[in-house]
């Protein structure tokens, strides 16, 4: 069996390292202070959040996890975010009873299918949500936390609350969770310039809500030591060098990480070749190729200023707006980089952390510098 892994949540042996920052999050959580962590994609922030909630879960809180990603509607939130609260109750027909109780505006229902198992829907008794059935679901942790039992949310992707009526729910939203006093709240995301503003201006509901964390990349020795490790389980030798040759190509991002280490443990189980640098650079192109289709189209769609970006942050992602990045690169005015690189970052293209602006693919990086 592979010894890495990528694309779900990750846990253990897969999960190493972040203890510090998990501690963090424990820490802060069951202080009774909420959390807006911050990470750049593929970081492992979703990852990280989960292996907290288990320390958390064994401490006696109830933890809910909620997706906004999916939402579409206020509707499909009151339906999706009431089945997340009571699915983490232990008694249903109890829970439902007192979403009945708490919530007006839904008729909520409990069916056990052929199986035996628990079905949970609800139905709406008026043709538009109002203000008084979002706020009572929003209420509905607090409410339900009030016999002693302290809640702890979670909530993925907030910055996608701006789907829902735009500020007007952001508002609504915290003017209900800063009354709570036995829940609280840890908000994350993947667009990370979006939840920025979201805590960090002024003009914003959820200014200052909520304290401030970023995670960074994970720290190379502890990396290193961690692919040696699951190589040699399988009985491959991977030298120290090769394991940061390893880190570089995947642009020390911790998803891409265990996806190119995936990809090198399976060719060499395969091939019986010798781990290598040119296995490793061979083994990144391969995934370069097999993306290739939807590369060249990410890349198509961008304007010829953004093209022109992307090559230029390929080299050097570092003082962009300058006068000599602009010369060194045949760029135009500031303003116009700056335009583009707004859309860049806003596509997901682009992140940016510690003052550096880098591409977030190193994949797609690599196709930029092979193929554009």
């Amino acid at each position: 069996m592979n010894p890495f892994s990528y694309g779900t949540i990750v846990k253990e042996p897969y999960f190493f390292d972040r203890e510090e920052e998990c501690r963090r999050i424990i820490d802060t959580l069951s202080g009774g202070n909420n959390l807006v962590l911050f990470a750049p994609r593929r970081f492992g922030k979703t990852s990280l959040v989960f292996r907290a909630i288990e320390e958390l879960e064994k401490k006696g809180f109830i933890c809910i996890y909620f997706d906004f990603m999916p939402v579409y509607s206020r509707e499909s939130f009151i339906e999706a975010y009431s089945k997340a609260i009571i699915s983490k109750q232990g008694n249903f027909q109890k829970a439902v009873k007192a979403l009945a109780k708490f919530v007006k505006g839904i008729s909520p229902k409990l069916v056990f299918n052929q199986a035996g198992n628990p079905e949970f829907s609800i139905n709406f008794i008026e043709n538009k949500i109002n203000e008084k059935t979002l706020g009572e679901i929003l209420d509905l942790p607090e409410n339900l936390a009030s016999a002693g039992k302290r809640f702890i949310v979670v909530l993925d992707e907030f910055q996608e609350i701006n789907k829902l009526n735009g500020e007007n729910f952001e508002k609504l939203f915290r003017s209900k969770i800063q009354h709570h006093k036995n829940v609280n709240y840890l908000f994350l995301g993947s667009r990370t310039h979006l939840l920025n503003d979201m805590f960090n201006n002024r003009g914003r509901a959820f200014y200052n809500a909520a304290m401030l964390m970023q995670i960074d990349s994970l720290p190379q020795k502890e990396t290193i030591d961690f692919l040696i490790d699951r190589f040699a389980s399988s009985g491959i030798i991977l030298e120290k060098s090769l394991a940061l040759f390893l880190i570089e190509q995947a642009g020390n991002i911790p998803y891409y990480i265990q996806l190119l280490a995936a990809e090198v443990w399976q060719y060499v189980v395969n091939s019986t070749q010798k781990s290598d640098k040119e296995l490793i650079s061979l083994c990144a192109q391969k995934i370069v190729d097999l993306k290739s289709d939807y590369y060249y189209e990410l890349y198509d769609k961008q304007s010829v200023y953004q093209k022109k970006l992307l090559k230029a942050l390929v080299i050097s992602g570092e003082n962009i707006f300058s006068s000599s990045y602009t010369k060194q690169f045949r760029l135009t005015a500031a303003s116009t980089t700056q335009k583009a690189l707004a859309g860049l970052i806003e596509a997901g293209i682009v992140e940016k952390t510690e003052g550096r602006y880098f591409i977030s693919d190193p994949f797609f990086k690599r196709f930029i510098i092979y193929y554009a």
